[in-house]
C-alpha cells in the first residue's frame, strides 16, 4: 500500500518546512489530489489513521483531501476543458490533446493551526 508512504512523506515535510513549537499547533492537513495521481482517497485516510497511532503527535490533526478534476489544454486554441468519461478532446476545437494540466497532482494545499 504505498498510501503509507505517501502519509509519511507529507509527515516528512510538514517536519521539515515547520518548528516543532508549530507543528503543536496544527489542527488540518489539507491535501488536493488528481482522479489521475493513482491515490485512493479512502486508503490514504486509513493510511493517516495508522499514522496517527504511530506517531502519537498527530493524534489531533484532522486530514481532509479534495479530489481535484482532470483538465486539458489544447495545443492548438490554448482553451481548457474539462475531461469527462476520460475524453481528451478539446471542447472548442474538438481536437484531440494529451497535455493534462490539472488531475495528476498531489500536493499539500493548505495547513490549518490553531492560533
Amino acid at each position: 500500500m504505498h498510501e503509507t508512504s505517501i502519509v509519511n512523506s507529507i509527515l516528512r515535510t510538514l517536519e521539515q518546512e515547520f518548528e516543532t513549537e508549530k507543528l503543536n499547533k496544527m489542527k488540518t492537513i489539507h491535501l488536493k489530489v488528481g482522479i489521475l495521481s493513482n491515490i485512493e482517497p479512502r486508503l490514504l485516510y486509513n493510511a493517516y489513521e495508522a499514522s496517527q497511532m504511530m506517531n502519537p503527535e498527530y493524534h489531533h490533526v484532522k486530514l481532509k483531501i479534495e479530489m481535484t478534476e482532470l483538465k486539458i489544454e489544447c495545443e492548438v486554441c490554448d482553451h481548457i476543458t474539462d475531461v469527462k468519461n476520460y475524453r481528451f478532446i478539446c471542447d472548442n476545437c474538438e481536437r484531440p490533446s494529451k497535455n493534462v494540466i490539472q488531475g495528476e497532482e498531489m500536493l499539500i494545499h493548505k495547513v490549518e493551526f490553531d492560533d
